[in-house]
Parts: structure tokens; C-alpha cells; sequence
């Protein structure tokens, strides 16, 4: 399904939601037409004769998210006493219907007016993003923030005369407080350079800010480059796949080894290998955008290049799946994966939303099998850099007697992204899941932890440097290890 993401919403508001009130001749109407409010994640969905309008809602806010035809779900929607089922991968979204629309989201009410009106006041688009933190964030008593004192403290600090580099530093600071990787926050380039001007010239003052200006000068490693020499290093020979997103090859003790850097990237688009990764993506995203499934197009990609994987390691003693260098991407990504190691379906984990108080209906995940399972032992290599979707295929592991986990704790940060827009078209991002093993138990904030430890920091550069350290004495510790468990069992 082609989703466009409007830059123009006030037409699109105007088309979808000016006559919510106004009654069809029953003979143009069909069932499921009408205005549903999701169950969770602050949305409202609007549909006309086969059309439909998402748009993101708050009680000061109405911003169009994507539009289409109801068909293009084809299979992944369903609609039965008033509520629609909607399917993506493995999350459900419900909406129930409901009477209107709200106010803000009408053309010509007085709230939709003082909205327009109101679309760059720094003090409405920071009551905005608070407000989806309040209704949404899942983690406030987890990540040890309370909301009222953080309210307090940075609610203050903006005016009606603050600006966009002194709004966007404030909101920047506090979001930062939860230390939660999934909560982001951007603007337009021009707008984050001035707020960080504003550290340099001290007219603000920020620990956080300060430390990032102290390392900017410092020459970073980064996970792609390490992967590359582990790689390199270990199969001097492998295959390379998506300009590095995935690689392959045999160890020389008869082992395979299957290294994934990203849960995503993996559709064949017809790209060349050889680009570096920035231009390779450049023109992924190009692709994407004119999908009308890319997690479908993921998924066949990924598979195709599984076949000739799964068929190079048929008669290995082993395999290893290193994702330590992996920071997430699609979570289908990762379970497909272990589609090739499961041969029997099973329940591998459950996800719930923030819903008010409370959280939406229970989702429970199952984990796909395969037919012809890869039987032997496998080791999957982990680290603190193993993040987000990279976790939810440890998560799914867990399930699986098989896999052994060698290396560091996981991030912890598993919740999939809440993607939100203020008025002043500046994205942010916020965790609004829990994601609970099959004892019930959530890795939220702690990672999982490896059934064999490897000495491995929290902090990226020193992992990255302990890696490059074990490559020049001629070992990579978690590597080696799965090798001895391989030679000795």
C-alpha cells in the first residue's frame, strides 16, 4: 500500500473530517464507513466510501498521518461489531468506532481555527509533545522519571517568546533525562545547529551538551566498519550481501557464520553491493517510498538471499549469527531468520500498548517454523549494541533450546517506535510497548543477558575497540568461544 505522508493537511482535514456529521443516503454508505479512535497510540481514522484518513490526535491537535484506499490492506483488515482489526507484521491495531471526529480535527470549528493559528507557538507544540508522553510513554515508573517533577521543571523554561533553537534544545535536554533509545527527537538541520550554537556561545547550559562538544573532535569507531573486520577476518572469503547489511561464509573448523548488521535493507531492489552505505540507502529509501509493502519487499529479499545462505551451511557442524554490531530495523526481519532454525510453531513472546491507565489487548506473537529446520547447534553473538528489533529476535530465541547466546547484555529498548508529529513539523519518537518473555518477564531498560558472558563494556567504543583489540591478537572472544563449545561438546 502506497502511504503518502501529507505535507499539506489542512485540504486533507477539510475533505475527510468537515462532514462528519452529515448523514448518506444508506445506498452510498457501507458498514464499515464512519470515524474510529484507535485502542492506544492517539490516533483517529476516518472513512469515506472505500477511502481512508489517519491523522494523530491530542486534545489540542489533528495531524494527517496517511490516506489511501481500504482495499490496498487487502487481508491485514477486518471489521466486526463496530471495531476494526488492522494487521502489520505481527502487531494488531484495534479502532472502535465512534461518534465524530474530534473538534480540532474539523474545519471551521473554533478549536481547528486555534490550532491553524497557533501551528509554531513554542508553548502549544511542547503541551503537545507532553501530552503524548503522558498518554503514551510506557515506561515512566520503569525509567525511574516522574512526570509530574518533569513537568515542572522544563514546562517553565518556555515562553511564547522562546525560540525554535531554545524550544528545541529544551525539548531536546528533557528527552534525553529518560535515557531510552527509542525516544528521539528532530528538527529541521538549520534549527538543531542554532540550538547547539547556543551551548557554544553559553547562553544555555547543558551537561549533556557539553560532553557531546568535549568528544566531537574524537575520530568515532562505528558498528559497520568493525563488522567488516570481523568479517574480514573470519571469512576472508564470505559473500557480501546489501553493501554489507548482511554476510556470509564457512569458518574453517567447518562452522557457518551468518553476520546481520541491520533488520532491515535486505529487500532486492536491484541496488549494487558495491555502494558505500550511505549511497546504497539513498537509494533504498527511493524504493521504499514507492512500495506498496516494504516489509513485504524485506521479507522476500531477506528469504531469497536465506535459500542460497541455509544451502551453503547444509552440512556445517554449526552455525554462528553474530548481531552484535546490529541496532535493530524490522522485527519480522529477525524472526524470519529464525524461521530457518524453528521446526515447530510456538508462542515466543507478548506485546500491549499504553492504553490510558491500562494497556490495549494482549498480543501474542508466534514464531514461524520451517519444514526443513537447520538442526545443529547454534550460537547467536550479542552485545549491548544489539538493539530494538536485533532484541526481539533474541527475545524469540529465548524459546528456542538450540541457540546458546554468547557475548554482553542486549540494549534493552524494545518497544516499537510511536512515530508522532508536532504542528511545527518536527518529528519525535517514544516507547509505547511492553514486550513480555513467556515467564512474563520484561527486558525493558536491562537487555537481555547472554547465556555466555563475554567481557564487553556498555559503552559503544570501548566495545568496538575490545573487538578490534581481540581481532589483532588473532581471536574475537565471542567467535572463539562458539568455536570451543563446537569442538569440545
Amino acid at each position: 500500500m502506497k502511504l503518502s505522508y501529507l505535507i499539506t493537511s489542512t485540504l486533507l482535514i477539510a475533505f475527510l473530517f468537515l462532514s462528519c456529521n452529515e448523514t448518506k443516503n444508506d445506498n452510498q454508505e457501507t458498514d464499515i464507513d464512519g470515524v474510529y479512535q484507535s485502542v492506544g497510540y492517539g490516533r483517529i481514522l476516518k472513512i469515506i466510501d472505500g477511502e481512508f484518513l489517519l491523522a494523530d490526535v491530542t486534545s489540542l491537535s489533528c495531524m494527517p498521518l496517511m490516506d489511501g484506499k481500504i482495499s490496498d490492506f487487502n487481508e491485514n483488515i477486518s471489521y466486526a461489531n463496530d471495531t476494526i482489526t488492522l494487521k502489520d507484521g505481527i502487531n494488531i491495531y484495534l479502532f472502535s468506532r465512534t461518534i465524530d471526529a474530534p473538534q480540532v480535527c474539523k474545519k471551521g470549528t473554533p478549536a481547528y481555527i486555534e490550532a491553524q493559528n497557533n501551528i509554531n507557538n513554542p508553548e502549544r507544540n511542547f503541551e503537545i509533545l507532553w501530552e503524548n508522553f503522558k498518554d503514551h510513554y510506557a515506561y515512566f515508573e520503569l525509567r525511574n522519571v516522574n512526570p509530574d517533577t518533569m513537568y515542572a521543571t522544563y514546562r517553565p523554561k518556555v515562553t511564547a517568546e522562546t525560540t525554535d533553537a531554545e524550544l528545541f534544545f529544551i525539548l531536546t535536554e528533557m528527552l534525553d533525562s529518560f535515557d531510552d533509545g527509542h525516544i528521539s527527537i528532530s528538527a529541521p538541520d538549520e534549527i538543531e545547529e542554532a540550538a547547539e550554537k547556543l551551548v557554544e556561545l553559553n547562553v544555555v547550559d547543558s551537561t549533556i551538551s557539553k560532553e557531546t562538544n568535549d568528544t566531537q573532535n574524537v575520530e568515532k569507531l562505528n558498528n559497520f566498519k568493525v563488522a567488516e573486520m570481523v568479517a574480514n577476518k573470519y571469512i576472508p572469503d564470505g559473500i557480501t550481501k546489501n553493501a554489507g547489511i548482511l554476510r556470509y561464509g564457512t569458518l574453517k573448523e567447518n562452522i557457518g557464520y551468518l553476520q546481520i548488521n541491520l533488520m532491515m535493507g535486505l529487500a532486492d531492489y536491484g541496488i549494487s553491493d558495491t555502494l558505500s552505505l550511505r549511497d546504497y540507502f539513498d537509494h533504498y529509501f527511493e524504493f521504499v517510498e514507492e512500495s506498496d509493502n516494504d516489509t513485504k519487499d524485506e521479507l522476500i529479499g531477506l528469504n531469497k538471499t536465506l535459500d542460497a545462505v541455509m544451502g551453503s551451511f547444509a552440512t556445517t557442524e554449526a552455525l554462528i549469527i553474530d548481531v552484535r554490531f546490529n541496532g535493530g530495523g524490522k522485527d519480522e526481519v529477525g524472526m524470519d531468520v529464525l524461521k530457518r532454525l524453528n521446526s515447530e510453531e510456538k508462542i515466543v513472546f507478548t506485546k500491549k500498548g499504553k492504553f490510558g491507565n491500562g494497556f490495549t489487548p494482549i498480543n501474542t506473537v508466534t514464531q514461524p517454523a520451517s519444514n526443513n529446520a537447520y538442526s545443529k547447534p547454534v550460537y547467536l553473538l550479542i552485545s549491548t549494541e544489539s538493539a530494538s528489533a536485533t532484541e526481539i529476535m533474541t527475545l524469540s530465541s529465548l524459546s528456542m533450546p538450540n541457540i546458546t547466546r554468547i557475548g554482553s547484555t542486549t540494549e534493552g529498548v524494545f518497544s516499537d517506535v510511536l512515530d508522532k508529529e508536532l504542528p511545527n513539523g518536527w518529528d519525535f519518537g517514544l516507547s509505547s510497548e511492553v514486550y513480555l518473555d513467556m515467564n512474563g518477564v520484561n527486558y525493558e531498560s536491562k537487555g537481555i543477558p547472554a547465556d555466555i558472558k563475554i567481557t564487553y563494556s556498555s559503552d559503544k567504543q570501548e566495545f568496538l575497540k575490545k573487538v578490534i583489540s581481540d581481532l589483532d591478537a588473532n581471536k574475537d572472544a565471542s567467535i572463539e568461544t562458539a568455536i570451543s563449545m563446537v569442538i569440545n561438546k
